[in-house]
């Protein structure tokens, strides 16, 4: 009976030892990462264990997101990894504190549009119908109130939520520096105390690398985060069993790659970014014969108008057609071969024939916005302002806003008359009123109608 009352803190009074001392001989003798069984339960369910564990009734974990995880010995004997999982706090990110007001940058039609949903509605429905400042807000007010501080899969996906609205609206500063309250996500209080897992999310992982090199204004950090990433991903793939795990961490090292080189135009190293995306064309080609070879294809395509829209920014043609031909050589797209081809013939200062590139596009996809917007900047080039006035005109009411297009339409206002800004609010009021259930941006800010 002695030996057993050693076992156990809560009934041992006879050895005179101080309570941490108790503690620290249940740590010694807790089972967890040291019982064969829980380890091989804790490898197999992980998955599941980290898409949706049971209700939180574990201790608290430090406050500070910077600090190690909570190892297994500091709670009372867990019988699984979900248990584990369970008793992460997550706390700190409930700091009303780390949340800001949001700015209103909006036109006034959109301040006082009858057809903006209630801030109460779903955030699921908010997002749906492009309403991502309502829904910035809510996410911000259901972190706070709503969730319990040992949900951490509902506040990630919250502050996920959060931060990605915000970058919607053009808010990226304020984003930036919301996203600091996650602290160091390299830190071990993000992982699974047995398997090393990481329980942020993916996608929340990818949006705070970014964040991070936007919040300290140094776009190196981004770029060695994303290297990080990579790095993981690699070893992901080396360590994973299933043909789909595999898999998914590839797309997911690809898109690490994508990240980086858009990392690197952002910083305003074209030439860089272009030698890049050259390397990751040079691995999609060269995968193991494993890979689906038609999505390898289509993944090298798209990774070449890439690399070869970065080499028409910096200006070098012979580049950009050298990866035309390799993209058509990958495989066939009629829409994307020809725009970038009229591409080449815009940065060439050929008006004329990019004009009829596009003109020809449009008539074999005359519902597509991209070939519509080329088309229209390309008359203006070419002095058919009124003709670009009324397709740019067509396309803001037919097609789903975005950015490059009001801004043009804008600027073809100011050319063609000086009761410019009427028209601007005209339009403005238009897309205001406007509930189609696009899953685009609803609101529009003051700075892309130019006014």
């Amino acid at each position: 009976m002695s030996s057993l009352n050693g076992l156990n803190p809560q009934r041992s009074t006879a050895h005179g030892r101080s309570p941490s001392g108790r503690v620290a001989l249940t740590r010694r003798m807790t089972r967890g990462p040291l019982d064969a069984a829980a380890d091989d339960d804790a490898a197999s369910d992980a998955p599941d264990a980290l898409d949706g564990p049971d209700g939180p009734n574990g201790p608290n974990s430090p406050n500070d997101p910077l600090q190690d995880a909570p190892t297994a010995a500091s709670t009372a004997a867990p019988r699984s990894a979900s248990t584990l999982v369970a008793s992460l706090d997550v706390s700190f990110l409930q700091d009303a504190a780390a949340y800001h007001a949001l700015p209103v940058s909006a036109p006034l039609p959109f301040q006082q549009a009858l057809t903006a949903p209630s801030l109460a509605a779903p955030i699921d429905s908010l997002l749906a119908s492009g309403h991502y400042r309502l829904a910035a807000v809510a996410a911000a007010r259901n972190i706070v109130s709503a969730a319990a501080p040992t949900d951490y899969p509902t506040l990630f996906h919250l502050v996920h939520v959060r931060l990605a609205c915000l970058c919607l609206i053009s808010e990226h500063a304020l984003a930036a520096q919301e996203a600091t309250v996650l602290g160091d996500l390299s830190s071990a209080f993000y992982r699974h105390p047995l398997t090393g897992v990481h329980l942020v999310p993916w996608p929340l992982r990818l949006l705070a690398a970014r964040l991070t090199a936007l919040g300290y204004r140094d776009w190196r950090k981004g770029v060695m985060a994303h290297y990080e990433l990579a790095r993981e991903c690699r070893e992901s793939i080396l360590g994973a069993s299933a043909a789909a795990d595999k898999a998914l961490w590839r797309r997911r090292l690809r898109d690490c790659g994508i990240r980086v080189a858009n990392t690197l135009v952002e910083m305003g190293d074209l030439d860089g970014a272009g030698r890049h995306l050259g390397t990751l064309c040079a691995i999609g080609a060269g995968a193991g014969a494993d890979a689906d070879a038609d999505a390898d294809a289509t993944e090298t395509r798209q990774v070449l108008a890439m690399e070869a829209l970065v080499w028409l920014r910096v200006g070098d043609l012979a580049s950009a057609r050298r990866c035309l031909a390799a993209a058509a050589d990958a495989g066939s797209d009629a829409l994307l071969d020809g725009a970038l081809a009229a591409l080449v013939q815009l940065a060439d200062s050929d008006y004329a024939a990019a004009a009829a590139s596009f003109r020809a596009l449009h008539a074999q996809f005359p519902h597509d916005a991209m070939v519509a917007q080329n088309l229209a900047v390309c008359l203006l080039y070419t002095g058919h302002i009124a003709e670009a006035r009324d397709l740019l005109s067509d396309l803001v009411h037919h097609s789903p806003p975005f950015h490059s297009l009001l801004f043009n339409l804008s600027t073809v206002f100011e050319l063609c008359t000086e009761r410019n800004r009427d028209e601007k609010i005209r339009v403005a009021e238009d897309l205001a009123s406007r509930n189609d259930g696009w899953a685009v941006g609803w609101e529009r800010s003051a700075l892309e109608f130019k006014l």
